[in-house]
């Protein structure tokens, strides 16, 4: 069981939790742009941003369980479930259940590569007249396995949403555990 939060600080650490996987989505899309970023990490940002988001269901269930009972909350988070839309419930366990693949497996085991050509960064370049032909030279983005056709930050933005859904969802419904 984990540590239960103080009424009065839930909203603030569920609203940290999203604050800060926004934040890792802007420095994802920035590690996206095609042109050379070697100061970005984009394993590390979703591996951050991850942490993030999946946070956000064990508090809610560690204050649920505390202030309602298991019943109460079991049956509120399958109704929460069944009242999402196939693909958004998909979403939702695929971002749950990949925290346990993870673990098992290694974040790599929901990530995948592939590369793109960029310009070389001009200020590496020593002839200057050469500026309009930089070379080109290779780089890596990631993605995830399971939509592998779509940027990694549009996923994590729809994971970020169906968090902020799931957040603002409790505080509604367990507002009367909350000053």
């Amino acid at each position: 069981m984990g540590t239960i939060i103080r009424p009065d600080m839930l909203k603030n650490a569920l609203g940290a939790k999203l604050a800060a996987a926004a934040a890792q989505i802007a420095e994802l899309r920035e590690a996206e742009e095609p042109r050379l970023t070697p100061h970005l990490n984009p394993r590390e940002i979703i591996a951050t941003f991850l942490a993030q988001v999946r946070g956000v269901y064990p508090i809610a269930d560690v204050f649920g369980k505390a202030q309602a009972g298991d019943l109460v909350f079991n049956a509120w988070y399958e109704n929460w479930r069944a009242a999402l839309a196939r693909p958004e419930l998909a979403l939702w366990d695929q971002l749950l259940h990949a925290d346990r693949i993870q673990r098992e497996q290694g974040h790599a085991a929901e990530l995948i590569e592939d590369e793109i050509s960029v310009a070389a960064d001009p200020s590496i370049i020593t002839h200057p007249f050469q500026r309009s032909s930089w070379p080109q030279v290779p780089k890596l983005r990631v993605r995830f396995a399971a939509y592998a056709r779509r940027p990694a930050s549009e996923v994590c933005d729809d994971y970020l949403k169906l968090a902020r859904r799931f957040v603002d969802d409790f505080v509604r419904d367990h507002e009367r555990f909350l000053p």
